[in-house]
């Protein structure tokens, strides 16, 4: 794996670290739209922002999804020159294939499931 991928993760390897990792925080950087219509179970909706990212525990995993990986992707490079412990998901969500969870847009960051 080279260094540039070195943080990125399959959908395989975030499902089997999601059943073996209970301190994983997924944060799903697309429009809340995007999010209301499928996405990762127990994954938050957040918005591609330095300094709101940075208020994640810096003792979990941070996973990163965005569409198509490139904004994840770069988040994640970001976090990672601050010390977090942070992966994007290879691909995106246009790749993930294990499952979406749907929830009411009006709902959406409101912490009702």
């Amino acid at each position: 794996m080279s260094e540039e991928n070195s943080f990125g993760l399959t959908e395989f390897q975030l499902s089997d670290l999601l059943k073996t990792n209970p301190k994983v925080t997924i944060c799903d950087l697309r429009k809340k739209e995007d999010f209301a219509k499928g996405h990762i179970k127990k994954s938050l909706l957040a918005k591609f922002d330095e300094e709101k990212l940075l208020d994640v525990s810096q003792t979990s995993k941070v996973v990163l999804v965005s569409y198509d990986e490139k904004q994840a992707k770069e988040m994640a490079s970001a976090l990672r020159s601050h010390g977090f412990d942070t992966y994007y998901l290879i691909g995106g969500m246009r790749n993930w294939t294990l499952g979406l969870y749907c929830t009411n847009v009006s709902y959406v960051g409101t912490g009702y499931p």
